[in-house]
């Protein structure tokens, strides 16, 4: 079953209307729990097509915009907006 593709205003509004601590990084949106989040909060990430980054301890949203893994943090490189909440980005 293919997942619906999301635009990243789409992403945002998600974000905004559950209180997500997310942020804007480049073309994606990032999302970080203080504690590992409920299983139906994880449900949810996931059918809207957030993916969980265990190298970056974050849920992520490509907004449409694939890319290649990189070696430094993605915040290091791309601009960086709040979208809800705060989020404090480690290195």
């Amino acid at each position: 079953m293919k997942q619906e593709s999301h635009k990243i205003d789409d992403v945002i509004e998600f974000c905004q209307r559950h209180s997500l601590n997310s942020v804007m990084i480049g073309k994606w949106i990032w999302v970080k729990f203080t504690r590992k989040p409920a299983e139906n909060m994880r449900t949810l990430l996931k059918e809207f097509g957030f993916c969980w980054s265990k190298r970056r301890g974050m849920w992520a949203h490509n907004c449409g915009h694939p890319s290649q893994p990189g070696k430094q943090a993605p915040w290091r490189k791309y601009q960086c907006s709040d979208v809800s909440g705060s989020v404090e980005l480690d290195d």
